[in-house]
C-alpha cells in the first residue's frame, strides 16, 4: 500500500517564504545577517572652496540585474551622507545646474569611486565643481567724480568696457544704476573713457558676483600754456617784478601762476583739455591792453606757446613828473635841461633869465612836467649846457596820486 502524500501546511509555507526573503535581503546587504556600509563627503566650489548646497549625487554599483542605485542631495554646507549600501565598489556622480565637474586624479575630481564594506563608514575625499556662468549676468556700478574738485561728473559721453562687453555713448549717470554684463570666472578687465578725462582702467579678480566699485576719481585731461616774455624794458628786467597770471574760462578761474620776468617764461598748467581761455596778467607799472585769448587747436599736443609783449600787449602806467634843477652857479642865459636815463624822456632845455642871483643862494629852475612809467626806480640827469655841469639822481616813481611827483636834480 502506497504511503499517503503529505501536503505542506500553511505555517510551513510562511516559514519557507520568510526564509527566502531574509536570504535575499542578506544578499542585498552584502552578507546574510550583516548590516550594509555608509559613506559621507563634501562638495566644494572650486573657486571659493565653499560648500555647494543642492548638488544631486547618484551612487551606482553593479550591472544589469545586479545594478543598484542610491540618491541624495548635499545640505546647506555641501555635505552629504548615504547609508545602507551593499558591499562592493560604487561610482559616485555629482550634478547641479550652473556647475561643471572637474576631472582629475586627486581631490579635485567630480566623479569618484569608493569601496563600501559592510558595517563600516567611509569618508569620500572632497569633491570640487567649477561654476558655469553661461547665460548668467552680473551688475557692475559706481560713481564717477572729477579728481580735481571732487564733483560728480554729469556731462560728456562715456564708453564703458567690461571684459569684451562695450557700452558706447553712455551718460556718466548710467553708471550709478549699473550695467548688466556676462559673468565670468577669470579676471575681468574694466576700461572707462570719459571725454576730457584720462582713461581709467582696473581689473577685477573675477566677474562672478555683482560689484559696486564705489567712487572712481577721474583725472581731467589738461593742457598747459607756456608764456614767453617779450620786449621787457631794461629797468623792468633789472627790477625783476613778479607777474601774476590767471586763465579764465568764462568767469571761472581754471589756472593761475606767478612768475618773475627774469625767468623769461611761465607756465599755466591744468587747463581742461579743449577749453578756450582768456589770460590776464598783472605786472607792476603796467596795464594789460586786454585779455589774451587762447584757443587750442584740435590737433595740438597739450602745450600752447604764446608770446606776451610788454610793448604790444601791455601799456605802462604813466605819471606826471616835474623836474627841478638846482645849482649855485647858475647865471643868466645858462641853458638848463634834463632827461630820464632809462626811458629817454627829455625835459626841454630852458634858458635862465631874470637878472643876477644873490651869492650863496641856491638857484632853482623848474623844467616843467613830463610823463614816465611808474612803479620802478629811474635815474634822472640834469645838466647846464654852457657850464658843462651835470647831476644825476635815482628816484622811485610812485603811482600814488594825481599831482605830479617832483624830482629835484642838484647840478654842481
Amino acid at each position: 500500500m502506497n504511503p499517503a502524500k503529505r501536503t505542506p501546511s500553511g505555517l510551513g509555507i510562511l516559514l519557507i517564504f520568510f526564509s527566502l526573503l531574509f536570504a535575499v535581503v542578506g544578499c542585498e546587504k552584502g552578507t546574510l545577517g550583516l548590516k550594509g556600509g555608509s559613506i559621507s563627503g563634501t562638495v566644494l566650489d572650486s573657486r571659493t572652496l565653499v560648500g555647494i548646497s543642492g548638488v544631486n549625487i547618484t551612487a551606482v554599483t553593479g550591472e544589469g540585474e545586479t545594478r543598484s542605485s542610491k540618491f541624495t542631495t548635499t545640505d546647506s554646507r555641501g555635505n552629504y551622507h548615504i547609508s545602507d549600501m551593499r558591499a562592493g565598489e560604487w561610482s559616485l556622480s555629482f550634478d547641479k545646474f550652473g556647475y561643471n565637474p572637474i576631472y582629475g586624479d586627486d581631490n579635485s575630481t567630480a566623479s569618484v569611486k569608493v569601496v563600501v564594506v559592510n558595517n563600516e563608514h567611509r569618508t569620500v575625499p572632497e569633491v570640487r565643481l567649477v561654476q558655469n556662468f553661461t547665460n548668467q549676468y552680473i551688475v557692475i556700478k559706481g560713481l564717477l567724480k572729477d579728481a580735481r574738485n571732487g564733483t560728480v561728473i554729469t556731462y560728456g559721453t562715456v564708453q564703458f568696457i567690461f571684459g569684451t562687453q562695450a557700452f558706447n555713448n553712455r551718460l556718466p549717470s548710467e553708471f550709478q544704476s549699473g550695467f548688466s554684463v556676462p559673468a565670468q570666472t577669470g579676471p575681468l578687465p574694466i576700461t572707462i573713457k570719459v571725454a576730457g578725462y584720462d582713461t581709467y582702467t582696473t581689473t577685477l579678480p573675477d566677474g562672478v558676483t555683482d560689484r559696486d566699485l564705489g567712487v572712481i576719481q577721474l583725472q581731467p585731461q589738461t593742457y598747459k600754456i607756456v608764456g614767453v616774455w617779450k620786449d621787457v624794458p631794461g629797468w623792468v628786467f633789472r627790477d625783476n617784478p613778479t607777474a601774476t597770471i590767471v586763465a579764465y574760462a568764462g568767469n571761472r578761474v581754471v589756472a593761475t601762476t606767478a612768475a618773475q620776468l627774469q625767468a623769461q617764461s611761465f607756465e599755466l598748467t591744468g587747463i581742461p583739455m579743449g577749453t578756450s581761455v582768456s589770460v590776464e596778467c598783472t605786472i607792476k607799472g603796467y596795464r594789460m591792453n586786454g585779455p589774451m585769448p587762447i584757443v587750442p587747436n584740435s590737433d595740438f599736443q597739450g602745450v600752447v606757446y604764446q608770446s606776451f609783449s610788454l610793448k604790444t600787449n601791455f601799456a605802462p602806467i604813466m605819471r606826471d613828473v616835474r623836474v627841478v634843477v638846482t645849482g649855485q652857479s647858475l647865471t643868466n642865459n645858462d641853458r638848463v635841461g634834463a632827461y630820464c636815463n632809462e626811458t629817454g624822456t627829455v625835459w626841454p632845455t630852458t634858458i635862465v633869465t631874470g637878472g643876477t642871483f644873490g651869492f650863496g643862494v641856491p638857484r632853482v629852475i623848474d623844467l616843467g612836467i613830463n610823463q614816465v612809467p611808474t612803479g620802478y626806480t629811474l635815474s634822472f640827469t640834469g645838466y647846464i649846457v654852457d657850464q658843462g655841469r651835470t647831476g644825476t639822481v635815482q628816484v622811485q616813481i610812485n603811482d600814488d596820486g594825481a599831482d605830479p611827483q617832483i624830482v629835484t636834480i642838484p647840478v654842481s
